[in-house]
């Protein structure tokens, strides 16, 4: 997480021609530690600033940059009870806070609101590589086995040999659809099409709507959160164990 800001102020240094210094400073915050990763190069526009955690948001030339790094890391400080922020700069440069709380002396956390998720065996399906990237890396992070596949036929090569307790698949894809996935599975592996959640980035109406709701499948509309994610993990997991 770290490396990863650090990197990414490099490279706004590298590509401007502006600015020389990174500096990481870590300092007491309450019962933790924050950190500052602050560079002199050229900033982020004020336009721009309130997007560099989404999913997928990226300021780099087209094939530079997937979008993920700053929104992947914004969960994992998050997942540990932090947070991340862009602090506002009067002049040029950039700095990015992580605040952290400590654990020692701490009382005993209360449960969480959400039902807490096992270890599960995932299979990602999307013909895009920078969605595959994003979903193996947050999945990896949760302490999920994640396996992924660009379409629908590779997939159903995979599921021939492995077991997965979790399938999600991108609805709309070229050489095989979502729903053409699901059909074919459901023929030769009715249990597993059981397991399936989609996502989608179309507005949900017409036939994909027809579909999902016939079907009564769990889906997730891009860009989703990761409290998104975390929770139709955990429907799909209680919906298993019934």
């Amino acid at each position: 997480m770290i490396v990863n800001l650090l990197t990414n102020a490099v490279q706004a240094i590298a590509a401007s021609g502006v600015g020389s210094d990174v500096t990481l400073r870590a300092t007491a915050w309450l019962d933790g530690v924050a950190v500052a990763i602050e560079d002199d190069g050229p900033g982020i526009p004020a336009e721009l600033r309130e997007r560099v955690f989404e999913p997928f948001f990226t300021t780099k030339p087209e094939g530079q940059g997937t979008g993920l790094g700053l929104a992947i890391c914004n969960g994992i400080v998050a997942e540990h009870g932090g947070r991340l922020t862009l602090v506002d700069q009067a002049s040029h440069g950039t700095v990015f806070r992580i605040e952290l709380p400590g654990t020692a002396g701490r009382p005993e956390a209360q449960p969480a609101p959400l039902r807490a998720v096992g270890r599960l065996r995932v299979l990602v399906v999307d013909d895009e590589p920078h969605i595959l990237h994003y979903m193996h890396a947050t999945l990896s992070s949760w302490g999920h086995e994640v396996a992924v596949s660009v379409d629908g036929g590779e997939a159903l090569d995979l599921l021939q040999r492995e077991e997965f307790d979790v399938i999600i698949s991108d609805l709309r894809m070229p050489r095989m659809s979502g729903q053409e996935f699901y059909e074919a599975l459901a023929r030769e592996r009715p249990r597993a099409a059981h397991r399936m959640i989609f996502s989608t980035g179309d507005t949900v109406r017409g036939d994909a709507l027809a579909f999902l709701e016939g079907l009564g499948r769990p889906y997730l509309r891009k860009p989703f959160s990761l409290a998104e994610l975390r929770a139709v993990l955990a429907a799909s997991e209680a919906r298993e164990e019934r």
